[in-house]
C-alpha cells in the first residue's frame, strides 16, 4: 500500500483513529537527550543536517537555536510550548507540529514536522534519557488538530467526539503518563523502539505504546528478545538480509517489511532504524521508528466477522492459488531437471577423452545446477590408500603423490571473474588437507563410497518453523566456509575457499561398476539458493552418469593403448636395422577417434651388399583384419628385400606376386627407397649423369599409388619423389608392370616418407595437404636440430587435435 494514506494504530475495534499522514519517502530526525543536563548527546545524520555546524554534546537549547525550531506558521515558541523545553522538563511531548528551516541553494523555506519526546525511564541503562523524533509530514492543516488530540483532556466523552480522543480518554487520566504515551500512539500511529547494540543479538530493551497497541504484544514480551518475531514466512528474505548488514556496518537503514501482529493477523511495517553512539563513538543503541502502512481498519463485531470471512476466503483462494502455482513450479522443475539429466547424458556419450568429458560436465552443471564447480579423476581408477606417514610427507611437498592418484583437472564458475581464484583452489585443495581431510577423501572412494556434505540447516534436515529465529538468522545453521577449512592445512587452498564463500556443498563420487573414478564437488555461494535435497538428487544422478562416462572413457582409453601398442609391437625396429650410412626416426600416432589396430605401417632394413632399404605402406581397412594383413605384408617386402640386392621395384614387384600366391586378399599402398652405400656405384653408369657432388649415393625408389615421399636436399631444398603417372596398388594385379626411378642425394639429404593420415581431410584435397607438408617441413629443416626433433615439429603442425585416421612417419638422413 501506499505509504501517504490514513492509517491506524491498534489492535481491536476498541482503539481506533486517524493518524498524522508521516511521509515515507522521507527519513526521521532523531535525538538522544540527556534530561538532568538538558544534553543533546547523539543526533543521527538527518537531525545533524537540521543543525549543521555543532560539535555533540550541546544543550537543548543551542540545537534548537541552530535547527530554527518555530512553530508551525514560523513563529518563535515561547519556553513553555517548545518542544525540547518540554522534555528537558521531564514532560512528554506526545506530538506536537513545529517547523525547521530547510537551507538550499535555491534559498531557504520552512518544513512542517511532528514531533515526539519520550522518557525512557524504564528502559535499561537508559535511566534519565529521552528520546526526541522529528518527523516529516504530509499535509500541515492535520498537524495542530492531531496535537489537541494528542493532549486531549477534561471529561467529556461519547460519539461526538473524534475517536481519537475518545481512545485517549479511554487509555487513562489526563497527565497520566501512560495516558500520554497512549495519545502519542494515537496521534501518530508510529511505533518507537531501543535496541541495545552492545548485547548480541542487540534485543530491544524499550518500546513505546504504540508499538504494543500495534504488534499486540505486551512491552513483557517484547523486551530483551530480538525484534525479528514480528516476521513470518512471507518476509521478504532480501529485505532483513539489508537490515542485518547495515544494522553489522553500524548504519542507518529503513526498509518496509510484511510483519504479523501476535493475533497473526499481518501488517506492512516501514522501519527506519537509527544508531546511536556515546560520547566516544561507539555504538551503543538502536533507535526504531515503525511505521504501519497497510491501511488496515480495526472494525466491529460485525465488521470483524465479515473481515474474517473475507480472510477465510482470501486464505483459501490464496492456499489454492499457492498449490497450483507449487504444482505448476514443480512441473517446471522436473522438466527443468529431466532437461539437464538429458544433455548431461547426450553430450557425455559424445566424447571418450575424460579430460574433455569433465571439462564438458563442469559448463553443464554451472550455473544449471550450482555457481561453481569442481571435478576430479582417479587416475586410472586406482583406489585411494590410507593416509601414511609417506603420504603425509608427500602432501606437504605438495606432490603428484600426496594426491593419492586424485587431481582435479576441471572447473568452472558462474562468475567468469572469479575462476582465477577457482583455478588456485582446484590446484592446491588436494595437496593441503589435513589428517581428517585425507580421511574423508579416502572415505569418497572406498568400496562403500560416501557423499561429503557441507550444508546449511534446512539442508540438512527439517526445515525450521516458519518465522522462526533459525529461519531469519541461521543462527544453527553450520559454517560452510569453517567446516570445509577444518580439512585443509593453512595455505593457499583455504585463503582462495574464503575468497569463494561457499554457502552450501556437496562432493559426490563419480562411480562405476563398483569403482570410484572421480569426484564431483559442486557448491553455490549467495548467487543461487544453497542446495537442497532436490538439487543434491540430481547430482547424484549426474554424478551416475558421469562415472559411466568416465567408465567408458577409461575402457576406450585402455582399449586405444593396447591397439596402439599392439601396433607398435607389429611396427618394431631392431637396433641395427638401419646401415651406418643413414639416420631413421620413425613415429606412429593411433587415431584419437577410434580404439583399434590398423594397416599402417613402416620398415628399414639392409640388404647383404650393405644399401638401406626404407619401406612405408598403408592396408586397406582399420581393424585386426587390416593389422593382420599389414603384419604380412611387412613380412614379405621384409623377407624378399632382406635376401638379396632386388632393387625397389622388384621388391614392390615380387610382394605382389607372393600375396596372390600366399592369399592376401587386400589392397594397400607402398612405396619403397633404397640408397645405395657410398662409393659403391658408379654415376657414370647408372644414366643419371656423371656430374655429381663427392660422397653422392644413389637413390632408387618404385612407388605403388602411395603419397609421394618428401626429399629434402643437402642444401634445404624440398620437393617430392613423384613420376608423371602413379603405379598401381598392390593386390590388384601381381602382373602390372612397375617402374623403378633414380636419383642421387648429397651427404646430409633427407627422405621422409610418411602415410595419408598426415596429409589427408575432410573438405580438403589432397595436393591441398601435400602442398602444406612441403611448407612444414622446410620450416622444420630450418629451425630444428636433428632429425629426431624435426619429425616431432611436422607432426606437431601437421596432425589435428583429434585425428580420425592412424598416422606413420619414417625419416631417413644421408649421413
Amino acid at each position: 500500500m501506499n505509504g501517504s494514506d490514513p492509517v491506524t494504530a491498534g489492535s481491536s475495534s476498541e482503539r481506533r483513529t486517524t493518524v498524522v499522514q508521516v511521509r515515507p519517502d522521507a527519513s526521521a530526525a532523531v535525538l538522544m537527550v540527556d534530561l538532568p543536563s538538558r544534553t543533546v548527546l547523539y543526533a543521527n545524520e538527518v537531525a545533524g543536517q537540521m543543525a549543521p555546524g555543532l560539535a555533540l554534546p550541546v544543550t537543548v537549547d543551542e540545537w534548537a537555536s541552530a535547527a530554527d525550531l518555530r512553530d508551525i506558521d514560523g513563529d518563535p515558541l515561547d519556553e513553555t510550548a517548545h518542544p525540547l523545553s518540554r522534555i528537558a522538563r521531564f514532560e512528554p511531548v506526545a506530538g506536537q507540529g513545529v517547523s525547521a528551516a530547510r537551507r538550499t541553494d535555491l534559498g531557504e523555506r520552512r518544513e512542517p514536522l511532528w514531533v515526539v519526546a519520550l522518557p525512557l525511564d524504564d528502559a535499561p541503562n537508559l535511566a534519565g534519557h529521552a528520546l526526541v523524533v522529528f518527523l516529516p509530514v504530509a499535509e500541515r492543516a492535520l498537524l495542530q488538530q492531531r496535537a489537541e488530540v494528542a493532549h486531549a483532556t477534561g471529561g467529556e466523552t461519547g460519539p461526538d467526539l473524534p475517536g481519537s480522543v475518545q481512545a485517549a480518554q479511554a487509555a487513562g487520566a489526563p497527565g497520566d503518563g501512560v495516558a500520554v504515551r497512549e495519545a502519542a500512539v494515537l496521534a501518530t500511529g508510529l511505533s518507537f523502539t531501543v535496541a541495545d547494540a552492545r548485547t548480541p543479538d542487540m534485543p530491544l530493551v524499550w518500546v513505546n505504546p504504540a508499538f504494543t497497541a500495534v504488534t499486540g504484544y505486551t512491552f513483557e514480551q517484547t523486551v530483551g528478545t530480538n525484534c525479528r518475531f514480528l516476521q513470518g514466512p512471507a518476509t521478504d528474505r532480501a529485505a532483513t538480509g539489508r537490515i542485518r548488514a547495515a544494522l553489522r556496518a553500524g548504519e542507518p537503514i529503513t526498509e518496509t517489511l510484511l510483519n504479523f501482529r501476535a493475533d497473526g493477523t499481518a501488517f506492512w511495517n516501514q522501519v527506519a532504524l537509527s544508531p546511536v553512539h556515546d560520547a566516544d563513538g561507539l555504538l551503543t543503541h538502536y533507535v526504531g521508528i515503525q511505521t504501519d502502512v497497510s491501511a488496515r481498519v480495526a472494525a466491529d463485531a460485525e465488521r470483524d466477522r465479515a473481515l474474517a470471512a473475507a480472510k477465510e476466503a482470501r486464505a483459501e483462494a490464496e492456499t489454492a492459488r499457492g498449490e497450483a502455482e507449487a504444482a505448476r513450479a514443480d512441473v517446471e522443475g522436473a522438466h527443468a531437471r529431466l532437461q539437464l539429466l538429458a544433455e548431461v547424458t547426450r553430450q557425455l556419450s559424445e566424447v571418450v577423452d575424460p579430460q574433455q568429458a569433465l571439462e564438458r560436465l563442469a559448463h553443464l552443471v554451472v550455473p544449471a545446477l550450482a555457481d561453481f564447480a569442481v571435478l576430479a579423476v582417479v587416475s586410472d581408477g586406482v583406489q585411494l590408500p590410507l593416509p601414511t606417514r609417506d603420504s603425509q610427507r608427500a602432501v606437504a611437498a605438495g606432490s603428484r603423490g600426496g594426491r593419492l592418484g586424485l587431481h582435479d583437472v576441471a572447473w568452472w564458475h558462474r562468475d567468469e571473474t572469479r575462476l582465477d581464484v577457482l583455478a588456485e583452489h582446484a590446484r592446491t585443495r588436494l595437496t593441503s588437507l589435513t589428517p581428517e581431510g585425507r580421511q574423508a577423501l579416502a572415505s569418497m572412494v572406498g568400496p562403500d563410497a560416501q557423499a561429503v556434505l557441507a550444508l546449511p540447516a534446512p539442508a540438512l534436515g527439517a526445515a525450521p518453523r516458519a518465522g522462526s529465529e533459525d529461519d531469519d538468522e541461521g543462527a544453527q545453521a553450520p559454517d560452510v566456509v569453517a567446516m570445509i577449512s577444518a580439512l585443509l592445512v593453512p595455505g593457499p587452498a583455504r585463503t582462495s575457499l574464503e575468497q569463494l564463500d561457499p554457502t552450501s556443498m556437496v562432493t559426490l563420487p563419480l562411480r562405476s561398476r563398483g569403482r570410484t573414478l572421480g569426484l564431483m564437488t559442486l557448491a553455490t555461494d549467495g548467487a543461487t539458493a544453497p542446495l537442497q535435497a532436490t538439487e543434491l538428487a540430481l547430482g547424484a544422478d549426474i554424478a551416475a552418469r558421469a562415472g559411466l562416462a568416465l567408465d567408458r572413457a577409461r575402457l576406450f582409453r585402455q582399449q586405444r593403448d593396447l591397439a596402439e601398442g599392439l601396433q607398435r609391437a607389429l611396427l618394431d625396429l631392431s637396433p641395427t636395422a638401419a646401415p651406418e650410412h643413414v639416420k631413421v626416426a620413425v613415429r606412429y600416432v593411433a587415431a584419437a577417434e577410434a580404439a583399434a589396430v590398423g594397416g599402417d605401417f613402416y620398415d628399414v632394413f639392409t640388404q647383404p651388399d650393405g644399401a638401406a632399404v626404407a619401406v612405408i605402406g598403408d592396408v586397406m581397412g582399420h581393424d585386426t583384419q587390416a593389422a593382420a594383413s599389414m603384419s604380412q605384408l611387412r613380412s614379405i617386402v621384409r623377407t624378399l628385400g632382406m635376401v638379396g640386392t632386388d632393387d625397389p621395384r622388384q621388391v614392390l614387384t615380387r610382394a605382389d606376386e607372393v600375396m596372390r600366391a600366399s592369399g592376401v586378399e587386400t589392397t594397400a599402398t607402398a612405396a619403397v627407397v633404397r640408397l645405395a652405400v657410398p662409393g659403391s656405384d658408379d654415376p657414370a653408369l647408372d644414366g643419371v649423369g656423371s656430374e655429381v657432388l663427392p660422397g653422392s649415393v644413389e637413390l632408387q625408389w618404385s612407388n605403388a599409388g602411395h603419397p609421394p615421399p618428401v626429399v629434402v636436399d643437402a642444401d634445404g631444398r624440398v620437393s617430392l619423389l613423384e613420376a608423371r603417372t602413379t603405379d598401381l596398388l598392390m593386390g590388384v594385379d601381381p602382373r602390372t608392370n612397375r617402374r623403378l626411378h633414380r636419383t642421387r642425394l648429397a651427404p646430409g639429404a633427407m627422405i621422409l616418407l610418411y602415410t595419408d593420415g598426415l596429409v589427408e581431410r575432410r573438405g580438403q584435397a589432397l595436393s591441398e595437404g601435400i602442398a602444406r607438408l612441403l611448407v612444414v617441413v622446410g620450416e622444420a629443416v630450418a629451425t630444428c636440430g636433428d632429425l629426431e626433433e624435426l619429425v616431432d615439429a611436422v607432426l606437431a603442425q601437421m596432425l589435428p587435435a583429434a585425428s580420425s585416421d592412424d598416422v606413420a612417419v619414417l625419416a631417413v638422413c644421408l649421413s
